[in-house]
């Protein structure tokens, strides 16, 4: 056990030596930013989903709907509430967990429809200093769930998933997430990643 935990603290001190982003969304995190982020889970563990990850969302109206961007330090931050919650340690294999998802941006879209199917074939393009980005994975549920509405319209609600490459994206600057329906409705989430951690 001692010498995993050497290994992981060794890793950890090579990434924060080799990767220095603090003020900007990055993918690789440094010692500090795990632990701030194990702080951020740890002192708002009884906070609700949804105040939790405020600084990684984007709304659009009350009816529209919204997109969360989860980074691994929201992630990091989302286990270490998860295990406060439980009353346990976070442990290390849990955090590197967290971390791996440093390969893709990845964005869940919570979006409103009329029928429980309607979230089928929802499709996604991100664009990052004007170029377009198509997303490597996609996923929307076939059906959806009652929303808050329910049965007023819009009466259901579906989150749907996309990643999209990091190696294709300026982690420091604005990109536009376009979430189309299939009538080709359109909801466009603008994100400053200088400003997400």
């Amino acid at each position: 056990m001692c010498k995993k935990t050497v290994i992981v603290l060794t890793l950890f001190a090579i990434m924060s030596l080799t990767y220095n982003t603090a003020y900007c969304m990055s993918v690789n995190l440094t010692v500090v930013q795990i632990n701030e982020a194990i702080k951020y889970g740890h002192t708002n563990k009884r906070t609700s989903p949804k105040d939790f990850a405020e600084p990684w969302i984007v709304r659009l109206d009350e009816k529209s709907g919204w997109a969360t961007l989860w980074t691994p330090y929201h992630n990091v931050a989302f286990k270490a509430k998860k295990a406060a919650v439980e009353r346990r340690e976070l442990s290390q294999r849990e955090i590197l967990r967290a971390l791996h998802i440093k390969e893709s941006l990845t964005f869940v879209v919570s979006v409103f429809g009329e029928y429980m199917e309607f979230a089928r074939g929802y499709n996604a393009i991100l664009y990052s200093e004007g170029k377009a980005v198509y997303p490597i994975y996609s996923y929307f549920p076939e059906f959806a769930e009652p929303s808050s509405f329910y049965p007023e319209e819009p009466a259901f609600v579906a989150g749907c998933v996309y990643k999209f490459s990091i190696e294709d994206i300026n982690q420091n600057s604005e990109v536009r997430l376009l979430v189309t329906s299939p009538e080709g409705k359109e909801h466009e989430f603008v994100f400053d990643l200088v400003n997400v951690k």
